[in-house]
């Protein structure tokens, strides 16, 4: 999962970029954009966001589109209004996922502003933290930690962004 503490305007290209990586490294990838509240990979993508990981969720179908990028396929957000108890689905998608792809990387929002990064970061293998230069404040980097550690989550690195 890729998050950062409090909201970064930047992090879904991050996470966009981290996937392509894997992919042109020949690892089959599957990016899902989890920020249910202002997805905007679908357009980086022009991929439509009326059928993703919420549809599937709430039981409805899905579709998981390959991309102009060899080895990835993406997951929009989805169209439907998601509630927090349906996020318990998601641990049995990432094992079925996990049978077909390599890689699988949650774009999700901000940790600290969202309870569903919190709530999915226990059944991920690890998280990601985008931290913003002159932007991320020391103390809140140390509460996503603290917060991970206390959930027995790894942390398994930080990307420092630059302006």
């Amino acid at each position: 999962m890729v998050t950062s503490p409090e909201g970064n305007p930047r992090q879904s290209m991050i996470t966009l970029k981290l996937a392509s990586s894997f992919a042109e490294a020949g690892k089959r990838v599957l990016l899902v954009d989890m920020n249910f509240r202002g997805p905007i990979i679908h357009h980086m993508f022009d991929v439509p966001n009326n059928k993703g990981l919420s549809n599937i969720l709430s039981g409805e179908q899905g579709e998981i589109s390959k991309v102009f990028i060899d080895n990835l396929h993406f997951l929009p957000a989805g169209s439907v209004p998601l509630y927090l108890d349906s996020l318990n689905k998601i641990e049995q998608l990432l094992v079925a996922w996990h049978r077909i792809y390599d890689v699988i990387l949650l774009d999700s929002p901000a940790f600290l502003i969202a309870a569903d990064s919190q709530i999915v970061s226990t059944v991920c293998s690890g998280v990601i933290l985008v931290i913003q230069e002159d932007q991320t404040k020391e103390r809140d980097a140390l509460q996503v930690k603290k917060i991970l550690e206390r959930a027995n989550t790894q942390l398994l690195g930080a990307i420092y962004q630059t302006s």
